[in-house]
Formats: C-alpha cells, structure tokens, sequence
C-alpha cells in the first residue's frame, strides 16, 4: 500500500473512531507528503491519542530515513514553544545519544544524570538538560531518556522552567552541583509503549 493510500485510510479511520486530530493530521499531510513539520504533527498525534509502538513504527521508518534531520526538527521546535507536544513524542524511538548530542549543539548544558529500572526490560538512562539559567531557576527543561541497552528513546519530557528548592532566590546553581529537588512548570512527558501527560506543574526529584 502506497503511503498516500496509508494516509487516506488513517484519515478515514480515525474520524470514524472520533480521532479529529489524526484525521487532521493526515489529511494536511496528505496535502504535501514531504512537509518534515507535518509528519512530526502524525507521528506525535497517533502517540497522544494511544497508538502502541507497533503501529507507529511503520511511519517512524517512513517518515525517518534521516533521523538525525528528523530529531534537529523536533528540537528546534522545543527550543521555542511550551506546548508542542507532537514534536516531543516524536523524538519517542530515535536514537538516544544521537538526541542528546544534537541538543547540545542546539545551546543545551548538561544538569544530571539519572537512571531507573523498569520491570522485564533494560534501565532507562535519562539526561536533563537546560538552556539557560537564572539564580534557581533553570530553563526551558529538556528530559532525554533512553534504553540503556538499545539506546532509543523511551521517555522523554520538555518544561518551560525548573525551579530548585535547594537554592535560595538569590543563589546562582552552577554546573556540576546537584540539582536537588524541585518543580517542573509548564510540563510535558510521553513515554513508551504508551504515555501523555501534560501539568502546569509537577515535582521534579532527580
């Protein structure tokens, strides 16, 4: 099936099941295929509505025959927008690493390192990364986390700020100290297999 015909059935199928953003997604890129910025809108759409990693697959190896220009696009619209989930979602099966560094060629520093386990499968290594700082407040957040065994993202997450508890307001954190508590405004987070969460503020315990 062509990818045009794989579209067109997508649209059809998700205004049947009540996916008003796929279809829309679909049908804007079946409008002009090759629009990077359209493909990453479906991609993440399908995410946030619950596709599973073995349908999104299809259009992640469509849509990524470059993926290092593939994730350079997503960045580059977290870089300047709070709410652009779809661009966050879609960096969900890219190479973790290969994320990591094209970040920080973006102007995004290094803030921690950590790792947790998961139940039957490898541990999730997760770099938090920021742009800029100001006293305890450092922003906007970029979380990058990755399987420790196959390195692809698993879960990743964009704030506009985190606001340390460890700092007085005064206080500049410097790179290299630990980050310590404190909270995450404006968040998003998605993860596989499947996960969406959006919160005006959350805790953030590195």
């Amino acid at each position: 099936m062509s990818i045009h015909a794989k579209l067109k059935k997508l649209e059809d199928k998700a205004m049947l099941k009540g996916e008003h953003a796929v279809a829309a997604a679909a049908a804007h890129l079946l409008q002009e295929i090759d629009a990077v910025d359209r493909q990453i809108n479906l991609v993440g759409a399908l995410h946030e509505v619950g596709y599973l990693q073995n349908s999104l697959k299809p259009y992640w190896n469509e849509f990524r025959a470059d993926e290092p220009a593939w994730i350079e696009r997503c960045l580059a619209r977290l870089v300047v927008a709070d709410h652009d989930y779809w661009a966050l979602a879609s960096l969900l099966g890219c190479d973790g690493p290969t994320t990591v560094g094209l970040a920080k060629g973006k102007g995004f520093k290094p803030a921690a390192t950590r790792r947790y386990a998961r139940f039957d499968k490898p541990d999730v290594q997760v770099e938090t990364l920021y742009l800029t700082g100001m006293g305890k407040v450092l922003h906007p957040i970029l979380e990058i986390g990755y399987d420790s065994r196959n390195m692809s993202n698993v879960d990743v997450g964009r704030a506009r700020a985190l606001s340390l508890d460890n700092k007085p307001d005064h206080t500049q954190w410097q790179p290299g100290e630990p980050l310590g508590a404190g909270g995450l405004s404006l968040s998003m987070q998605a993860k596989l297999p499947h996960g969406a969460w959006r919160s005006v503020w959350t805790a953030f315990n590195p």
